[in-house]
């Protein structure tokens, strides 16, 4: 009770000015009602304490009256604004009673996994919330989803409702509101050798985490994300698929890249540390690609259809050694199209 009451006289600043609560307006109303009343009768006294003196006593209450009228109008205007405070904390009340049922309903719907199309309501029900104003109500309804998520969603994102609900907490996301959780998405346990295929196990970012570890399986290009920017992230053995303007760096760990526009490289040591490196790109371009390092030219990417188109070869950043890139990738006229893949 002491924490509804709490929450119902909590002060929100607007600059410098102060807030008055339903408390202080109804002390207000009180004072300022105790106060004219004295000072109608103090009036009364005063004007009539002697006796009805006839036109002077008139006068004088002539005289006084404004002052009782903006005395009544003080207290009137108190009195109003203390039901205002009233009428207000009873529309967050029930707009809070209203927030709690949604978030309610939306778990129970969520929970009824046996019903697709419930489930699909749930995350709807829960979409209202994580995209409403009320950041604690969002947060609860984002870690429910996040569960949802580590309980149906780790071994494989095939799940009918990944779509959905990768769109709702996009949403949480945008809006501020992160589950602070970690999630490890794995699908296998060994370490997949140069000749073996990856798992067709297909991941996808799914937001609201702050970190996200992938292992084994295929990460293809999802539209809404630039790969390069999502650094909460970190692949393990995965075959990312189809991005553009890709950063190499130390989040992918034994990775294959296949059909991406490497953009920059900035770290290989975790590939040249195993060995890995001509298994790791398949049919990527790597035009204008800024290399931070100079172990990649003593490789020859282009049995695995690994090129630049001409006219736009690769860079070594800080290094002024003449390179051949022929040598290293196939040099295409133009970016080949689906008959080179």
């Amino acid at each position: 009770m002491a924490e509804t009451d709490k929450k119902n006289t909590v002060e929100k600043s607007v600059g410098d000015w102060p807030v008055l609560t339903e408390n202080h307006w109804y002390s207000l109303a009180i004072t300022s009602a105790v106060f004219t009343a004295i000072a109608v009768v103090a009036a009364f006294i005063s004007i009539f304490g002697d006796g009805f003196d006839g036109e002077a006593d008139v006068k004088m209450a002539q005289g006084l009256a404004p002052f009782g009228v903006a005395l009544f109008a003080v207290v009137t205007f108190c009195t109003v604004a203390w039901r205002g405070s009233i009428s207000t904390r009873q529309a967050n009340q029930s707009e809070s009673e209203g927030r709690a049922k949604l978030l309610q309903e939306g778990a129970k719907l969520l929970g009824e996994t046996e019903k697709a199309s419930h489930v699909s309501a749930g995350i709807a029900t829960l979409g209202v919330l994580v995209a409403g104003p009320d950041k604690e109500y969002a947060f609860q309804a984002m870690n429910l989803l996040a569960d949802f998520v580590e309980d149906h969603m780790g071994l494989d994102h095939t799940n009918r409702h990944r779509p959905q609900i990768s769109g709702v907490m996009r949403t949480g996301e945008q809006n501020g509101v992160n589950t602070r959780r970690e999630i490890s998405f794995d699908c296998t346990d060994y370490n997949p050798g140069p000749d073996d295929d990856y798992e067709t196990t297909y991941w996808h970012y799914i937001p609201g985490f702050e970190s996200i570890r992938y292992k084994g399986g295929a990460f293809s290009l999802d539209d809404h994300y630039n790969l390069s920017e999502l650094i909460n992230i970190s692949f393990n053995n995965v075959e990312i698929r189809g991005w553009s303007k890709l950063t190499l760096d130390d989040r992918f760990y034994r990775c294959r890249f296949s059909n991406c526009d490497i953009h920059e490289i900035n770290s290989m040591i975790q590939l040249s540390k195993h060995n890995y490196y001509k298994y790791a790109f398949d049919r990527c371009d790597f035009s204008g690609c800024k290399i931070h390092t100079a172990e990649l030219i003593t490789k020859d990417l282009k049995k695995d259809r690994n090129y630049y188109v001409a006219g736009n070869p690769p860079m070594l950043v800080g290094m002024t050694d003449a390179v051949d890139w022929t040598e290293i990738l196939l040099c295409e006229e133009r970016k080949p199209g689906r008959g080179f893949y």
